[in-house]
């Protein structure tokens, strides 16, 4: 997938109203909520097929690991929309990481919320987390967000991020979907839709490890000290390429299927030929285009739907 015109989509998107409300009223909204949580928590072992997640959702089955994630996504996800619509910039500091994995584990971990004290390993990784001084380390990396954020393109920007705050893994448990969570908290607060990282499909959550071995091989040495900028020099030497991929193909789908949603609800959606025809190019030119990522469509039945608007 081609990420090259990710600002170009974005902007698109943003002419045509942008974020949409954070409710489960809204179909696509819900459906990227549950998506998300379903994929989270699968990366981390726990799996359910969306029949049990909606029976969770709806009350007539108990599993706390789903209901937590799903309403701390969906408040989180909520209050990051009100800064980018204040244009407020987004709080990232202590609290806010406690309270997601607080709420994480309500009802399941006495220690939610609470920075681990002692050294931990993570099963298979070539990193060791710093055994000291967390809170410090937190804090450090979230003050680089702040600083990339302005600095470079989003993707890049949000790889770096994920990858500091997991290399740190602050928590005894449960790091991997609390970042998860903070990442899209920061991506939503820029006016980006949340970013699903897949994780259901064995070969999918490798290739997350992997990308995330790539982009922090610059600690598999050991941490410097906590201060922005050694950690940022350190974290420079990782290659970043293929998990910023991995979050292009985890954003671009739902970008792309908000903005023709976005335009239907200004014009009506033609199929291709008639598309083609107004467009003045063959209908098989244009079913390249829309292979190339080049025109958005969206598939209902058998049929494509697309709009002259939509060539990107």
């Amino acid at each position: 997938m081609n990420c090259d015109n990710i600002q170009g989509r974005q902007a698109l998107f943003e002419r045509l109203g942008g974020l949409p409300e954070t409710t489960v009223e809204n179909a696509e909204w819900l459906y990227m909520l549950q998506e998300d949580t379903r994929q989270s928590l699968a990366i981390e072992g726990h799996f359910a097929t969306q029949e049990e997640l909606e029976a969770v959702l709806h009350g007539s089955k108990t599993d706390l690991d789903i209901s937590n994630y799903f309403r701390i996504a969906q408040t989180v996800y909520d209050q990051a929309l009100q800064y980018y619509r204040d244009k407020t910039p987004v709080p990232l500091e202590l609290p806010v990481v406690r309270h997601i994995h607080s709420e994480l584990f309500r009802g399941l971990d006495d220690r939610r919320g609470i920075f681990r004290t002692e050294p931990i390993q993570i099963h298979g990784a070539k990193i060791r987390p710093p055994e000291f001084e967390v809170p410090e380390y937190v804090n450090a990396a979230l003050k680089i967000t702040h600083n990339i954020l302005d600095k470079m393109p989003i993707l890049q920007a949000l790889a770096r991020s994920h990858t500091l705050f997991e290399s740190i893994h602050p928590f005894r448990d449960g790091n991997g979907r609390t970042g998860r969570i903070l990442l899209n908290y920061v991506a939503i607060s820029r006016g980006y839709l949340p970013i699903v990282i897949k994780g259901i499909d064995p070969r999918e959550r490798n290739r997350y490890y992997q990308a995330l071995e790539a982009a922090d091989r610059g600690f598999h040495r050991g941490f410097p000290m906590p201060t922005p900028e050694a950690l940022r020099k350190r974290l420079e030497e990782g290659d970043f390429e293929p998990l910023s991929q991995l979050l292009c193909e985890g954003l671009q789908p739902r970008l792309d299927t908000m903005i023709v949603l976005a335009t239907e609800k200004q014009e009506p959606l033609m199929d291709l030929r008639r598309v083609a025809e107004q467009l003045g190019i063959k209908e098989d030119t244009l079913r390249q285009r829309i292979q190339r990522g080049k025109q958005l469509a969206i598939k209902r039945g058998k049929k494509l739907y697309s709009h002259q608007s939509l060539a990107i």
